[in-house]
């Protein structure tokens, strides 16, 4: 999990890194009067998030060989 705590707008996001596809970050508002509880979402590549609270916009960087976190694609026979 991703705890991210600065102010980013649409034009200059936060990127957040991930081995992975996706993650799990949790925002808790801006500086000071901009604070909120954390909101937790799962960010995914490709996928710009934007805080349902704040505004505040993340996007993913996969630093990884990519894929899903749980190890199976989405391609896998699960029986």
């Amino acid at each position: 999990m991703y705890f991210f705590h600065m102010s980013y707008l649409q034009e200059s996001p936060a990127v957040i890194g991930s081995y992975y596809d996706k993650r799990i970050v949790g925002c808790p508002g801006g500086e000071e009067e901009d604070e909120h509880d954390v909101v937790w979402f799962w960010l995914e590549k490709g996928k710009p998030h934007e805080c349902p609270v704040c505004s505040q916009y993340f996007v993913l960087e996969v630093v990884g060989p990519g894929g899903p976190p749980d190890g199976h694609g989405d391609d896998d026979d699960h029986h």
